[in-house]
């Protein structure tokens, strides 16, 4: 295990992640969430109020680019219920103690996407939207980074619901991404064997 790496799980939180709450989870100040109030009430203070969304960690400077609270994203695979209702990307600069954590990037995008996931029956199932493809339009294909994404898959012992950030990290900036294509492997159950359709695939607009 790459214990740097492990160190930074703490970290993340507090820096990437969309939050499974209300919005103000993701700031780190009252001044940063005043600032918000401030943007959704004054149209022309909203560019100035959206350059200053940035959380600093130990991790390094996170720049928030956009975010999407009401996505609508919803299905049902056979005994699951699941759901992608919020997303954001940003703009991540490493700080230079945890570079060798990015493959030594300076800086990398972030796309970070709530998901929900909730087994109806009293079997247990075995759903891992954590282990999710991104695809994007600017030609990237990576997995879900499974480290600093949340436990949002496993085992479904019985009717248990789980919900948490699932994060991916590009090398497209934030601006040149339009169009993400996000791809799961459907449920299964205790004998292996498939208990809704192999794969789900979902495209979401994160134009500002």
């Amino acid at each position: 295990m790459n214990m740097k790496r492990f160190g930074l799980l703490m970290a993340v939180p507090l820096a990437l992640l969309v939050g499974c709450g209300e919005a103000d989870e993701l700031k780190t100040t009252a001044t940063d969430t005043e600032e918000v109030t401030e943007a959704e009430t004054s149209a022309p203070e909203e560019t100035a109020a959206e350059e200053t969304d940035v959380q600093e960690s130990e991790l390094g400077t996170n720049k928030i680019y956009m975010k999407n609270k009401a996505l609508t994203i919803t299905e049902t695979m056979g005994p699951i219920q699941f759901a992608i209702d919020k997303v954001q990307t940003s703009r991540l600069t490493v700080a230079e103690a945890y570079k060798d954590s990015f493959d030594g990037q300076d800086e990398v995008t972030v796309v970070a996407m709530n998901m929900l996931a909730e087994n109806t029956v009293d079997e247990t199932m075995s759903f891992h939207p954590n282990q999710a493809t991104l695809v994007t339009n600017t030609g990237e294909q990576v997995s879900s980074d499974i480290w600093f994404s949340d436990d949002v898959g496993g085992e479904f012992m019985g009717k248990v619901e789980k919900e948490g950030n699932v994060l991916f990290f590009v090398k497209a900036k934030p601006e040149e991404l339009t169009d993400l294509k996000v791809v799961i492997d459907g449920p299964f159950d205790e004998n292996f064997d498939k208990v809704a359709e192999e794969r789900y695939e979902y495209t979401i607009n994160v134009t500002k």
